[in-house]
């Protein structure tokens, strides 16, 4: 007998709507479709088929009487809710699920797959690939080229289907059987027999939950006429601009594949291949700041990039890594698997350059190894995962480090590049400007001749005996971790310039910052800037005594433009009371930023801001920050820096 069937649980385990597996897939289930769905196709490659893998995404509207025992399902449905109705959000569920049988046509989304070899096993009870897609849970028995390992990318289609079901039929490739099989993973409920059920069931032969293998039983609907095999998304929400979503997550995370002709993929009128990728790269993710396919597409393409070939990474085999710097590029390498699907986004480099890359594991030891350290999801390396997590922590410690030389041997041949710094260019003079040459001609008609020679003027230069500090840097609108540069001065030290290399990722280098003069402790006449070291401190009794501490943390970031509000955090290595100066950077230094006021984040009390924006007294901590809120005067916009002083 052909119907649906939920077998009784045997007043055993009730299961409710929260299913584990098809939650995973919930927070974006289209993507997870796209993904699960062309990585499992792609592992079922008929290895005898030289053409690529094809998988067809279509939406299909099935007329309700041809749905698979239609009147038994929906008795099912309402048996579901009657069980639940206490629970609001698994009411609302099945009440939803009853009005889409009620259509007139039911939306289905059907996924075909060709030059694959189809699900073998169906006629082989428990072993074979059919029986570990339709009834194993968490099993999966792909090698180390397969992109599954944990049996669970099975349940993303459920996650697309308001109806929880989802219809398979497959014709394999050696025998050319057919199969056809339904599975509705929905709630524990009664059966006519009042009894418990589980809360999956199965459309096909009741006996043992069999699928329909022959074919005049098989609605023409749902049979498979060519090698391969089909999977329909029962109630599928049309309206969920589905195709744009499933082009672009097949663009993020495919495109190696495609790009090497692996894959095609049609999503209902669009053709994704090698032909068409670059022109659907630049029309659905170039401009969207989400998707960075457009950038490793072009690493991995251009001419001038630069490639770095391992032909045995740790005796695990052959690793590939593209780079290709450019102002415009997002700091990041995908990290691809043999499969040709992007497991994620690396990012975290501190490089003076930006770029994009991209890495590719081919070797079948580099693949297994990476293979078991992935989630279910295969979005990450987990190394904790691994069956040695301290070996696994090794091997990707040492995986990123190569990457990392390598993206750093780019900066010794690399050109300078161009910076294109926001509001800049209001102050600079196009090199093309015809006035220029008007202007040029004007100075030198009031200096005299043409080319007149003129003595040099003198120049009187001040050597400043100082420490070095520590410094923060922050540009408009961004703020960056400190960069700390420490050390002690001698008395024989001279003219030593307290500066800063701010450079973390993404900053530049910037240099001054209130003066922190060396006083002379010898008698000698007063060295320069001491008498601003005494005005620091003049007036200022209160203040705790001297204690040298140094920066630990430092940050500055803008919250508010329009009311020129920032934030500063400081954290030092000592505990004591002291000031701290702002400064506005400048290309040859810094002037004092115009503070109009300070408030102490913690209490709300209010700083007070002296002479020459000397701040404070303030306190400073060993294990927690001082965050101060600082408003400049007017509406500034500028790249600051922050130095303590000590008291």
């Amino acid at each position: 007998m052909i119907t649906w069937n939920f077998p009784p649980n045997n007043y055993g385990q009730i299961t409710g709507l929260n299913d584990a597996g098809i939650e995973t897939f919930r927070g974006n289930p289209l993507d997870s479709l796209a993904r699960e769905i062309n990585q499992n196709s792609c592992d079922a490659k008929d290895t005898k088929n030289n053409g690529p893998v094809e998988v067809h995404f279509n939406l299909v509207y099935v007329p309700a009487h041809f749905f698979p025992e239609r009147d038994r399902f929906i008795s099912i449905l309402n048996s579901c809710r009657e069980y639940w109705q206490d629970n609001a959000r698994t009411k609302q569920f099945f009440e939803n699920a009853l009005s889409i049988m009620e259509l007139e046509t039911i939306p289905f989304l059907k996924i075909s797959d060709y030059n694959t070899t189809g699900l073998t096993g169906a006629n082989e009870g428990q072993r074979g690939g059919w029986h570990n897609l339709i009834k194993s849970v968490g099993s999966s028995d792909k090698d180390s080229q397969s992109g599954g390992s944990f049996g669970i990318g099975k349940h993303a289609p459920f996650a697309c289907s308001d109806l929880r079901t989802v219809f398979y039929g497959t014709k394999e490739v050696n025998t050319g059987a057919e199969a056809f099989q339904g599975v509705a993973k929905l709630v524990t409920h009664l059966h006519e027999h009042d009894e418990p059920t589980q809360g999956t069931g199965y459309f096909g032969v009741i006996e043992k939950n069999r699928p329909i293998t022959a074919t005049a039983e098989i609605n023409a609907l749902f049979r498979r006429s060519d090698i391969g095999t089909d999977i329909f998304v029962a109630g599928f929400n049309e309206k969920s601009g589905w195709e744009e979503k499933i082009i672009k997550s097949v663009l993020e995370n495919f495109f190696i594949a495609i790009l090497n002709e692996k894959l095609i993929v049609k999503v209902g009128d669009t053709t994704i291949n090698a032909n068409s990728l670059a022109g659907l790269l630049e029309k659905y993710t170039k401009n969207d700041p989400e998707c960075l396919s457009y950038y490793y597409y072009e690493a991995y393409t251009l001419s001038n990039r630069y490639h770095f070939p391992n032909k045995d990474f740790l005796g695990l085999g052959e690793i590939d890594l593209f780079i290709l710097p450019g102002k415009d590029l997002p700091k990041r390498v995908a990290m691809v698997r043999g499969t040709g699907m992007k497991i994620y986004d690396k990012g975290s480099f501190r490089t003076p350059f930006k770029f994009a890359g991209v890495m590719v594991a081919k070797g079948e030891g580099i693949n297994d190894f990476l293979r078991k350290i992935e989630p279910p999801t295969h979005n990450a390396w987990e190394p904790d995962r691994h069956e040695n997590p301290e070996e696994a922590k090794g091997i990707i410690r040492k995986l990123y480090g190569w990457i990392n030389e390598k993206i750093r041997s780019i900066t010794v041949v690399s050109d300078e590049e161009e910076l294109d710094v926001e509001g800049l260019s209001q102050y600079l003079a196009d090199k093309d400007d015809p006035s220029l040459e008007t202007q040029a001609q004007q100075e030198i008609v009031q200096s005299g001749s043409e080319g007149e020679k003129v003595a040099p003027k003198d120049i009187e230069i001040e050597i400043n005996h100082r420490k070095m500090k520590q410094t923060a840097f922050v540009g408009i609108n961004e703020s960056f971790d400190v960069y700390q540069e420490t050390a002690a001065a001698t008395e024989d030290q001279e003219d030593m310039q307290g500066s800063g290399d701010g450079s973390t990722e993404g900053s530049g280098k910037g240099s001054g910052g209130e003066d922190n003069k060396r006083q002379d402790t010898g008698g000698n006449k007063d060295q320069p800037g001491d008498s601003k070291a005494r005005e620091l401190n003049e007036g200022n009794s209160s203040a705790a005594p001297s204690k040298n501490v140094r920066l630990v943390r430092s940050r500055i970031f803008c919250i508010d433009p329009n009311a020129a509000l920032y934030k500063v955090s400081i954290q030092t290595d000592g505990e004591g009371s002291g000031y701290i100066g702002i400064k506005v950077i400048g290309e040859v230094g810094g002037e004092p930023a115009p503070v109009k006021s300070v408030i102490l984040q913690q209490t709300g009390e209010s700083v007070d801001v002296g002479k020459n924006g000397k701040i404070g007294p303030v306190s400073f901590y060993k294990d927690k920050k001082s965050d101060l809120l600082v408003t400049l005067e007017g509406s500034l916009r500028c790249a600051l820096e922050v130095a303590i002083h000590a008291n």
